[in-house]
Order: structure tokens, then C-alpha cells, then sequence
């Protein structure tokens, strides 16, 4: 279970007394997604996660990467004063663990580890129109690739070009295609804070090259070119872990990032 410590800060694991590593969520706003690789990272490491304004149905979200990591960097202050600090994200976690490295060694603060896991580089793609938006959003949601869910195919494949996002979400549930515990008012709200942060990491630039160590961990499956960090990290290490944007969260992929993130956290703080 997630247990909420200091503003946006989650608690993944707490048990440990060495330097932390913090986890910053991905585009559905939950470091849910971080809990078995928690789980697996070597004994006495605190693991915790940030969680977006948004995903509890109550707050507003945030309209910008640049807002996301001024958000967490506080929330990481505000829990832990002074570094050394180690970050990790995911997919737009990645950016905004990026960020918020920046911010942290502009503020004087040391950071010796920064892991980006199959994060593509900001504004190299547009944002599509809602409905396939929503579609993308199922596939999210469910944590499997396009054209890999074969039930969302089909329950969609009658839903009109150009429906609302309302419309697709209500023929995936008439259909199945997603576990009856959530709805189509559900799928909505969960969809509207997505959709701001799809467009949040569309409209981003990157304007500077940050100098601290870093890790880029690619999926295998995932297109080269989008995940091209060398010309805004310039001590960049790249490593490959199999399988696609999602299922690279399931062994054998997860087995070979948390490899690489317990090494380099024994390298970049060693007991």
C-alpha cells in the first residue's frame, strides 16, 4: 500500500537507512508503477514516489513539466532538506526527474544519480486528436503497447472517427475490454489529467545540457531516435532492457532495470 508522507512524496518502501532513491510518476500521474522494482531493490534503501496533483480526483492538475518538477523538488525539500539526491522516472517521469535534477544542482544541491527509464525527448511529437488520444489512454491504462490489446481493438472498432473521448471510453466498457470496476465516468476522470500531461510533455523544450551522471534505460522494442538524451546529458550512460514501453515493467525487463539501478546506486552511494 502507498502511504502518503510530505506533499506530493508517497512512501514505496521505507524500511533502510541508506540514501533514498526517489521515483517520479509517469504520464498517469501514479509512481504506483515503481512498487515491484521497489520491492527488488537491494535491502536498507528507502524507495519513495511522487505522486501528481490530479490523480485523486480532487486537485487541479499542473499545466506544464517545468511546474511538475518546481512541485516535487519542494515536496523532496521539504522532506529532505539537503541532498545527496537520487531521482528516477519513467516515461514523463523521466523529463520531470530531469528537471528536477536541474533545479537541485542549480540550488547548490548535489546529485549523484539520475535514472531515465524510456522516456522519449519532449515536443518530438504532436498531440493527436481526442479520440485517438482516448485510445492511447486504454493502452496506458492497461500498461500494454498499441496493437497489443487485441480486446480494446475490437470493442473500439465501431466507435466513429472522431468520437468523443466519452463515446470510446463507453464502448470499451460495454464490450469488456476493460475490468468492470471502472467505468467510463471513471476512465474520464482518470483521462483528463492524461490528456494535461500529454500535452504538458508535447509543448516542453529542453534548453539546457545538464551535467550530473545519468542513466537512459531503453526498451528494446522502443524507436531509437525519440530516446536520443546525448545532446542534453552530458555524462550519459545507455543501457537496453527488453521489451516495449510497458512490458519492460515485467521480467525479463524488469529483472534488468533493477540490475542497473542497484549498481549504479551502490556506485553512486555505497554503504
Amino acid at each position: 500500500m502507498i502511504e502518503p508522507t510530505v506533499g506530493s512524496l508517497v512512501t514505496l518502501r521505507a524500511e533502510g537507512d541508506l540514501l533514498p532513491l526517489h521515483c517520479v510518476h509517469p504520464v498517469s500521474g501514479s509512481p504506483f508503477c515503481y512498487s515491484s522494482m521497489a520491492h527488488r531493490i537491494a535491502p536498507a534503501r528507502p524507495v519513495f514516489g511522487f505522486e501528481a496533483p490530479g490523480f485523486d480526483g480532487a486537485s487541479e492538475p499542473l499545466t506544464s513539466i517545468r511546474e511538475l518538477a518546481e512541485l516535487h523538488t519542494a515536496s523532496l525539500r521539504a522532506d529532505r532538506p539537503h541532498g545527496p539526491y537520487q531521482l528516477l522516472g519513467w516515461s514523463l517521469g523521466g523529463v520531470v526527474a530531469y528537471e528536477m535534477a536541474r533545479l537541485l544542482v542549480a540550488a547548490g544541491e548535489e546529485v549523484p544519480l539520475l535514472v531515465i527509464v524510456d522516456a522519449a525527448l519532449p515536443g518530438t511529437q504532436s498531440v493527436p486528436p481526442d479520440d485517438e488520444l482516448a485510445r492511447y489512454f486504454l493502452y496506458d491504462f492497461l500498461g500494454v503497447t498499441r496493437d497489443r490489446a487485441p480486446g480494446v481493438d475490437k470493442a473500439l472498432a465501431g466507435v466513429r472517427p472522431g468520437a468523443e473521448p466519452a463515446e470510446v471510453f463507453a464502448a470499451a466498457e460495454l464490450h469488456g475490454a476493460v475490468p468492470e470496476e471502472f467505468d467510463a465516468e471513471f476512465l474520464l476522470e482518470r483521462y483528463a489529467l492524461f490528456r494535461t500531461h500529454v500535452v504538458a510533455m508535447r509543448e516542453h523544450r529542453l534548453d539546457a545540457v545538464y551535467d550530473g551522471p545519468t542513466i537512459l534505460i531503453r526498451a528494446a522494442e522502443s524507436v531509437e531516435r525519440l530516446l536520443d538524451w546525448s545532446p542534453y546529458a552530458s555524462r550519459l550512460t545507455e543501457h537496453i532492457a527488453p521489451g516495449d514501453h510497458h512490458s519492460v515493467w515485467q521480467d525479463p525487463g524488469l529483472a534488468a532495470i533493477t540490475a542497473v539501478v542497484n549498481e549504479a546506486l551502490r556506485e553512486a552511494s555505497p554503504a
